[in-house]
């Protein structure tokens, strides 16, 4: 193979093999993978194969009948990550039991390095220039759980870690009266702040400030660009016209201190804005089960 070949190839795998290790390994210094555990106490009965050549496991709460319709929630992955993974480190899907809400997990196709990815911006995480539209996929696979089972179609809501995150900005941007609220975590919106052509949208932002990952200060990956956490929410202060916030603090993760966690409540015309900052807070903070809640119950305020 050519020199001039041969160089970009490695620098372009040496890129991604430095993502993959802050993807799966950037935690805070108390995290232990060996505390993780599978956080669902869905039935397995409950569960309904969709998603067609993607196939994803839909689990319905022990309350659902088919005469009450039931929020639904969509978790979505970090680059590397799969449905269980997600599932397990959000603590979501045990909340989604927990408050009556149906849920799925799906995941991204595999990129030619074999890790699953969603193509939501120019910077995360479409590294081998796929042409998949993800959006597409999501509007089918929203489409398709509403064909079969009984989902109030006010209360879709989408969350998402890195990746993930970025997946529910690229959605929220690119579709019309589809879900009620976003919520995220270490994720951003895309550089060109032109390609959000959406409507106001019910927006959750988490971060952590020493996000090494994905800054919280903004910065690139393989040469291409993403913005601030402040640039983010900014952007979306001025979608949904919304005032200066108002700080209040917050106990979100029980691995860190006390009110670790900064909230920037803004005022808007348009839906609803809110920051929550984790102070020192990294990638892959350690979350728990009333995270999950916490998080779940400030979507589930919103209908569409």
């Amino acid at each position: 193979m050519k020199r001039k070949l041969l160089i970009p190839m490695l620098m372009f795998s040496a890129g991604l093999i430095f993502l993959f290790i802050l993807e799966t390994t950037r935690s805070d210094a108390e995290f232990d993978r060996n505390t993780f555990r599978q956080s669902s106490n869905f039935s397995s009965e409950s569960a309904v194969g969709v998603g067609g050549d993607r196939p994803a496991d839909l689990f319905l709460p022990s309350s659902y009948t088919e005469e009450t319709p039931v929020p639904l929630l969509i978790n979505l992955h970090g680059y590397t990550g799969d449905s269980q993974s997600q599932s397990t480190y959000t603590f979501l899907q045990s909340a989604a039991e927990t408050r009556g809400v149906a849920y799925v997990a799906p995941e991204g196709l595999k990129d030619s390095a074999g890790s699953r990815f969603w193509n939501a911006s120019s910077a995360c995480c479409n590294f081998g220039g796929s042409t998949v539209s993800d959006v597409d996929y999501l509007n089918s696979l929203i489409e398709e759980i509403s064909s079969k089972v009984s989902i109030d179609q006010s209360r879709i809501y989408l969350f998402g870690h890195s990746n993930g995150h970025f997946m529910s900005y690229k959605f929220a941007c690119s579709t019309k009266g589809v879900v009620a609220a976003i919520a995220g975590l270490a994720g951003a919106m895309d550089s060109d702040p032109t390609v959000c052509g959406g409507e106001p949208m019910n927006v959750l932002h988490i971060h952590g400030t020493n996000d090494a990952t994905i800054s919280y200060e903004g910065g690139s990956l393989l040469g291409n660009p993403y913005p601030s956490t402040e640039q983010t929410v900014a952007q979306w202060a001025q979608i949904n016209s919304c005032s200066k916030p108002v700080e209040g603090s917050i106990d979100l993760l029980k691995a860190m201190q006390e009110s670790e966690t900064s909230q920037f409540t803004y005022t808007c015309t348009n839906k609803s804005l809110e920051l929550w900052r984790i102070n020192a807070g990294v990638h892959v903070p350690v979350l728990d089960e009333e995270f999950a809640l916490r998080t779940l119950d400030w979507l589930l305020k919103y209908r569409r």
